[in-house]
Formats: structure tokens, sequence, C-alpha cells
């Protein structure tokens, strides 16, 4: 009964030591979730910024163009004139248009980094849910193990083999 008792002894351990493990590789996906998702948020803070960023280049770029154009109106005599006018709705159109594409894009890149999270954070869930399929084995294994070592019953030794005797066919 010593080495039932030793294998029962090391198939416990070996489950404590599996169970262990898996609660640490647990807490470390939640930290490494956590990481992910403050590189998430440290990325679109980042980009929100510089779509800022070029949203007033854009309007300054206007604003500079808008200038010149009244100035060479101005310089002509044509202030106010049709194509004053005209070139000045063009710029805010297409000032209006660039923002626009802008935060189109901002919005893209967000929704992408949100997937990108969220798909993440079912393949940490899916990794856990093995884990757990893992240690749930590792018990069934032990239990079967304890009830197979403890069921058995002290042998008397190998059946005796008795042989015919007489003829090859073991008739007399």
């Amino acid at each position: 009964m010593g080495i039932e008792t030793a294998a029962i002894v090391v198939a416990a351990v070996s489950v404590a030591a599996s169970t262990y493990a898996g609660v640490q590789q647990n807490r470390a996906q939640k930290r490494a979730a956590g990481a992910q998702e403050d590189a998430a948020d440290t990325a679109a803070a980042q980009q929100k910024n510089q779509e800022m960023q070029a949203r007033r280049e854009q309007v300054r770029r206007q604003r500079i163009q808008a200038a010149q154009i009244q100035q060479g109106a101005s310089n002509q005599g044509a202030s106010l004139s049709s194509g004053e006018l005209g070139s000045l709705s063009a710029l805010s159109t297409n000032v209006g248009a660039n923002l626009a594409t802008m935060s189109s894009n901002s919005a893209a890149a967000a929704g992408i980094g949100a997937s990108n999270q969220q798909a993440l954070n079912f393949q940490s869930q899916a990794q856990q849910w093995g884990m757990y399929g893992q240690i749930s084995g590792s018990l069934g294994s032990l239990a079967l193990t304890g009830a197979s070592a403890l069921s058995k019953t002290p042998s008397q030794g190998p059946a005796p083999i008795t042989q015919a005797q007489g003829t090859m066919t073991g008739h007399s």
C-alpha cells in the first residue's frame, strides 16, 4: 500500500502545483490585458493630439490662403468680386472636406483599436477556460488514480497453470 499512497501524494502535489500555476497564469493574463488597454488608451490620445494638430494646420493654411486671395483681389481692384468670393468658398469647402476626412479616419482608427482590444480580451478568456479545463482533467485523473489504487485488493500471486497429461491433444 506504500507505493499507492506515494503515487496518490505525488498526483495530489502535481494537481496543486498545476492549480497554482493556472492561478498565476490567470493573474498574469489580467495584468497583460490591463497593460494592453493602457497602451490602447495612450495610442488613442496620441492620435487625437495628432488630429487636433493637423486640424489647426488646416485652419492656419486656410486663413493664409484666404488672406492671399483677398489681397490679390484688392490689388487688382476686384474686392468682393465673384472670383474672390468663389475662391474663398472653394477654399472653405476643401478645408471642410479635409477636416471631415480626418475625423472619419480618426473614428475608424478608434473603432479598429477597440475591436483589437476586444479580440485580445476574448483570447485571454479562452486561455483561461483552457486552463480551467486542464485543471479539471488533472483532478479527474487524480480521482481515478486514487479510486483505482484504493479498490485494489492484495493479490495472492499468479493463478496456477495446469496442463493436461497424456496425448498431445490433452486427452488420455
